[in-house]
């Protein structure tokens, strides 16, 4: 079976970032993820919002990805929020220990 390639989409305005996420999140596609973390974290955006709603797989690449980018989001007061995290993904997030760690929303991500 051919890996689902990941496809992160960036979309910024003034009043937020919002960043969809779609196919395999792991050790190979981690970096794409982050250097697109990396640049939130360098804006004035009031909200970084993450739609994981595509998002097919997570392993603990992808997961070190998103704790980095809440740690360094929340050192400038900068909340994230994860969007739509379908029963897949709430399952290995709670798994690792982080169900509650990360402020999540249930509505599409705008």
């Amino acid at each position: 079976m051919a890996e689902a390639p990941l496809s992160v989409d960036v979309d910024e305005s003034a009043e937020r970032m919002l960043i969809g996420v779609s196919g395999e999140l792991d050790l190979a596609t981690a970096p794409t993820l982050r250097a697109a973390m990396e640049k939130a974290a360098k804006t004035n955006v009031p909200v970084v919002r993450v739609d994981l709603a595509d998002l097919s797989f997570l392993d603990s690449s992808g997961i070190s990805v998103l704790v980095e980018a809440r740690s360094a989001l929340d050192q400038r007061g900068c909340p994230l929020v994860l969007h739509r995290v379908n029963d897949r993904i709430a399952r290995v997030l709670e798994v690792a220990g982080l169900k509650g760690f990360f402020e999540t929303s249930d509505q599409p991500a705008e």
